[in-house]
């Protein structure tokens, strides 16, 4: 059978489907419940606690996803984004770039009105253990689900860069919706610059590495000098990363059958 057959695209997309059903089922059914409501959900203790470990399960699930997609969909660890690492310099400035993707996203969310009242975010309120496994889950599960997985799938099948923008954004739409509609700008603008650049490295490490230290930065790192340098340390990598870029094709030429 060829790897791109309707066959193999139909696994493919179920593969997809079933991933993100089981890492992000949850916060996207919560996310759609704050978007209609407007307030931050008002659970019992079991509920809360079912949610949490709903959360963990991402990890293993997402490992999961990964693992199949390699062993049942033929993917390569290259088409996944998982060789090894490129040299230190190249490796530091895509961490850059994902971090100056979110920073970008972020400020462009911000430019709208707040859809939760002041006081609502539950993050921002949450003990230091869990700001930093949410963020360290969040950087590996999100890419590994939401970028990884469905960029190689796209690669393989030869869809072109607004059709994987599109997918990308569909993925990471609905349980970041507890922002409001602004959501919808914060991650089209997200997605059209995370596909740029991960076109141009085809490794997921360095996003999953900038995911959570943004999340860390934001809410662990307390206010002050070590948080603005970080963030001022990053940028300044990212923005190197877009200037080296810009005008080179993508890193690795596209992808053929059965490599």
């Amino acid at each position: 059978m060829r790897p791109t057959s309707k066959s193999w695209a139909a696994r493919a997309w179920l593969l997809q489907i079933l991933a993100f059903a089981a890492t992000f089922g949850a916060a996207g059914a919560a996310a759609i419940t704050i978007l209609l409501t407007r307030a931050a959900p008002n659970w019992s203790d079991t509920v809360a606690d079912a949610y949490r470990y709903a959360n963990w399960a991402a990890v293993p699930f997402a490992a999961m996803a990964l693992w199949l997609a390699y062993r049942w969909l033929g993917l390569s660890t290259r088409e996944l984004g998982l060789a090894a690492p490129v040299r230190g310099g190249e490796f530091l400035r895509a961490v850059g770039a994902g971090y100056l993707i979110l920073w970008v996203a972020l400020q462009v969310l911000g430019s709208f009105p707040a859809w939760l009242p002041t006081g609502q975010d539950t993050l921002l309120d949450a003990s230091t253990w869990d700001a930093v496994t949410h963020s360290v889950r969040a950087g590996l599960v999100e890419e590994a689900v939401l970028l990884a997985l469905p960029m190689a799938i796209m690669w393989r099948l030869r869809w072109p860069w607004w059709a994987q923008v599109a997918v990308l954004a569909a993925l990471r739409l609905p349980f970041h919706l507890y922002y409001g509609p602004a959501a919808i700008a914060m991650v089209i603008v997200w997605c059209v610059l995370l596909r740029y650049a991960y076109d141009r490295v085809r490794l997921v490490w360095p996003f999953m590495v900038a995911h959570a230290l943004y999340n860390l930065n934001t809410f662990v790192v307390p206010a002050g000098l070590p948080k603005a340098g970080i963030t001022l340390v990053m940028l300044a990598l990212g923005v190197t990363f877009f200037v080296r870029w810009v005008r080179r094709p993508s890193a690795v030429p596209p992808v053929r059958n059965g490599i």
